[in-house]
Order: C-alpha cells, then structure tokens, then sequence
C-alpha cells in the first residue's frame, strides 16, 4: 500500500518530541519578567495555543489568553504584554499583522528559522524537521505542543514553581507517543474502514482536550474531505445530540482528569442516540491532563489518514488537484510573500 507525506510526518513524531529548543531559557527569562500572555494562531496553530495556555495558568499560575490571530490583529485587546505567536511556517499573514502592532514582548514558535515570524519576534523557539511537505500538517502541532509546554514549565521554575511529574512527561514523551501509536493505530484503522461512508463525524473534548477536539476535526476535513465537528464537551450536551444519527461516530476525549465525567456522561448520551463513540481515555498514557494534548491527538491522526485512504482520498493535498478547490483555497489562505528559501 502506498503511504502518503501525511503518514511519513506522524511516524516522525515521537523522535521529533525528543528534541530540546534552543533558547528556552532566555525565552522563558523574558516571558517570567511580564504578567499576561496572548497566545495566537490560525487553524491548528491556533488549537495548539489552546493546550499550551491552560499550562501556563496552571502550572505557571500566568494568565494567559488565546486569541484566533484574524480577531486579535482585527480587534485588538487593551493592554497587551507578551504575545507568543505560532506559525508552522511562519508566514502566516494574520499572525504577522498582530506581531508587527504589537510594542511588547513577543515570542514566535514556529518551524522556519528565517521565516519573517522569526524575524519580526524577541525570542523564537524553533521546532525540528522544517516545514512538513504535506498541507495536512501533524509532526508540527504535536513539537509546537512540546515547544509551548517546555516554555511553559520553564516560567513555572523561575517562578519557584516547579512540575517534576510534568517535566519528567515531557522528557519521555517521545517513548510516550511511540507507545500511543503502537496501543490504537489498530482500533483507528478498523474505525476508519467502518466508518469512511459516515455522514459526520463528531470529535468531543473538554479543558485541555478542546484542542485535540478541534484539531482531530480539522484532520478528518482536511485528509479525509469528510464533515466533521468539534464541540466542547459540555456544549456538545447544549445541542449537537439534537442532529444525531445512527451511523454517525462520535469520538469522544476521556482521559482522567476535570472534564473525565462530563466526558463519560457525553458518550453515554451519544450511544443512546444511535451514535457510534469510540471513547479515548484508558488506551491513552496515565499522564496528567495538562500534558495529555501530546498523546491524545495521535490517534486521531492515524484515523484521518486510514479514513483518507478509505474514502480514496489523498491526504497530504487536500483537494487541490481539483480546480475548484485550488482556487478557492488561493483566494482564502493569506500569507506574507517571501522568497527566502528555506
């Protein structure tokens, strides 16, 4: 069987998550030294922000707010202070308007060390392996999660804060991931077969889970060119049951932690409106939530792509050897020009 670039960039995350950024440290001095963080993105830059906000409140006890960078540079907030703003390639163009207003401190994670984001920003924490060939990205979000929470975990020590369970998480998490894909790539693939005719799929998550809901979403939509939903797990008790069907799939985020129960109440309910839920939780490593965003997207992953290749669908284009969706995305996808190759 033929695997696509999409596939090559989910085998390559646990070695990726075992690479350290450089200048963490004079990044994490700067972020400790300022007392609020705006955290922005576009897409699944954005969802990765999500994850890596609820770190900072938590562990480093900083607030931090997330912000789609189109309404943060659209409609600014009052008194900004830190920005840390991710680009996967760092050309972003609603992510470089917010960044080029900004007066204050800005960090850039991003994948393209030379890109205009590194360039326009104080510190930059560069992930490992450059930019992903695939338009349907995966190794990226999961170093950028790494990236945000190694910062994250080094403001919390200088703030006389330290997480051992948590850093030791993030040192293993390489093994981790490995672990995770070896533990659910089966149920993924044998789900995605089942299900490649489905009319919709439903991805549910709560805390720091709402990021891999979103972002397992977008995956489905992206690889697959297949609806699919994410709802946050006590929203998705407000309204999305009332369009539920039988033949749907319903995946349902439930690793132990605040959100576990409302998790656990959200599929029964599903089951009882016909749905099919796969629930993720004890097939997961035993880590603490705040460090699950790591673990938890990849099955998803491995289920998009399984579900691409099902519905015969090429992963890594999404769509763009159909006209039509070639222009379409060249009319909506904005980025700052540049012919810096790297």
């Amino acid at each position: 069987m033929t695997e696509y670039r999409m596939w090559e960039g989910i085998l390559a995350i646990p070695d990726a998550l075992r690479h350290s950024p450089a200048g963490l440290d004079a990044a994490a001095e700067a972020v400790a030294s300022r007392q609020s963080i705006d955290l922005i993105g576009c897409g699944t830059s954005h969802f990765a922000a999500i994850a890596i906000a609820h770190a900072f409140q938590s562990v480093a006890g900083i607030t931090a707010r997330v912000h789609n960078a189109f309404e943060y540079a659209a409609y600014p907030p009052p008194h900004p202070d830190t920005l840390i703003a991710l680009s996967h390639t760092g050309t972003t163009a609603d992510v470089m308007a917010a960044v080029t207003a900004h007066s204050g401190l800005s960090v850039a994670l991003t994948d393209a060390p030379m890109s205009p984001l590194a360039q326009a920003c104080d510190h930059v924490l560069v992930g490992p392996g450059g930019l992903e060939p695939a338009l349907t990205k995966t190794r990226s979000y999961a170093t950028t999660l790494s990236r945000g929470y190694a910062l994250a975990l080094a403001v919390a020590r200088l703030f006389g804060r330290p997480a051992p369970a948590l850093e030791q998480t993030l040192s293993q998490a390489g093994d981790l991931a490995a672990f995770t894909l070896a533990t659910n790539s089966a149920d993924a693939t044998a789900l995605a077969k089942e299900f490649a005719s489905a009319t919709r799929i439903v991805v549910v998550g709560g805390g720091p889970e709402l990021a891999t809901a979103r972002e397992g979403a977008l995956k489905v939509t992206e690889a697959a060119a297949m609806h699919s939903e994410a709802w946050q797990v006590e929203e998705a008790a407000h309204g999305t049951w009332a369009s539920t069907d039988p033949g749907e799939l319903v995946i349902v985020l439930a690793p132990h932690g605040r959100s576990e129960a409302h998790a656990q109440r959200i599929a029964q309910g599903m089951r009882i409106a016909g749905a099919e839920v796969w629930l993720l939780g004890d097939s997961l490593p035993q880590v603490d939530e705040m460090m699950m965003p790591l673990f938890s997207m990849l099955p998803l992953y491995v289920f998009a792509y399984r579900l691409a290749l099902a519905r015969g669908r090429n992963p890594d284009i999404m769509r763009t050897d159909e006209e039509k969706h070639r222009a379409a995305r060249e009319i909506m996808r904005r980025t700052v020009p540049t012919t810096t190759p790297w």
